[in-house]
């Protein structure tokens, strides 16, 4: 990776703002607009960040950092470990079932409360 290339995926914040419903191709019964994407846990696939639309009980209220600055505030954080980055440049992501990843031990301390997981497919 050269030094001007970022492992980040970032998606503007005033963008954020029009991304309100799942893309006419998604399903599922959980919807959630993407806000931005790092490399994985151990460099495998995606963490990609999300603020979930319609379940406001799965994520948290959470004040995003990117690259030291605040990204954001958003009212339903959660973190989708996504090792096969298949969501990697969506905007949006509907899903039904998942399952819950345990609190990484060498995680990012800003981040150790935001839940975490994975969709089953």
């Amino acid at each position: 990776m050269s030094s001007q290339q970022k492992p980040w995926v970032v998606l503007p914040l005033a963008a954020v703002a029009f991304l309100s419903g799942c893309a006419d191709e998604c399903t599922g019964s959980i919807e959630t607009t993407v806000l931005y994407a790092k490399p994985g846990p151990g460099g495998v696939g995606r963490a990609t960040y999300v603020d979930v639309v319609n379940q406001p009980g799965l994520g948290i209220k959470k004040t995003l950092l990117y690259e030291g600055k605040e990204f954001g505030t958003f009212e339903h954080v959660l973190i989708i470990n996504d090792r096969e980055s298949r969501f990697a440049k969506n905007r949006s992501i509907c899903f039904t079932t998942y399952h819950q990843e345990p609190a990484a031990a060498d995680g990012d301390l800003n981040e150790t409360d935001i839940p975490k997981i994975t969709i089953e497919q």
